[in-house]
């Protein structure tokens, strides 16, 4: 029963502490009811195609701390879905979770997906990339539902810190593509 009420906040975990000066990462959590809004923000040294091939790069996500797995299975031209495994420690409770997120690809611009199946009431949200000298802003937004028996400010408060953790790390592996051509 722990296992799936905490999966909400695995995903958010997931999403893809310490915000890197380096690539500005930028985390907002507001909460509107049982209905959580994020934005997030992040710049890479990225070209916008290079931004767009990291961005839809979905098995990249394993490079990620909590995501065991990810496996991508194209739809067509541009769509994806995406079958996630994700792995967790929630106040001494190991959990393990798997999703699937649909993402429709909008080239060189982003992506906007929705959780199709998992362990939240509602998941979705949106990648936008927006080009900026000697580099590319990656911006991130959901609106998600958990389905969770844990207080909301251990949910928010577990949001907040693990959130901006994983966006670094998205933003480390991101820079590493800077020789990588388009």
């Amino acid at each position: 029963m722990k296992q799936m009420c905490c999966a909400w906040l695995v995903m958010c975990a997931c999403a893809n502490a310490g915000a890197d000066d380096d690539f500005n990462i930028k985390v907002d959590v507001t909460q509107q009811g049982n209905v959580f809004h994020t934005q997030a923000s992040f710049r890479l040294p990225l070209s916008v195609c290079q931004s767009y091939r990291y961005l839809t790069d979905y098995d990249a996500a394993t490079n990620i701390p909590g995501v065991v797995a990810s496996t991508t299975t194209r739809i067509d031209a541009r769509k994806a879905r995406v079958e996630r495994l994700l792995q967790e420690r929630i106040l001494f409770f190991p959990i393990k979770i798997r999703m699937v997120l649909e993402f429709t690809e909008l080239p060189n611009h982003g992506t906007d997906f929705v959780q199709i199946s998992g362990e939240t009431k509602s998941y979705k949200g949106a990648w936008r990339l927006e080009p900026e000298a000697g580099g590319t802003v990656f911006k991130y937004r959901t609106e998600s539902e958990p389905d969770s028996f844990l207080p909301k400010a251990v949910v928010e408060y577990f949001i907040k810190n693990r959130l901006s953790s994983s966006f670094e790390a998205m933003a480390k592996t991101g820079a590493e593509r800077f020789k990588q051509p388009c």
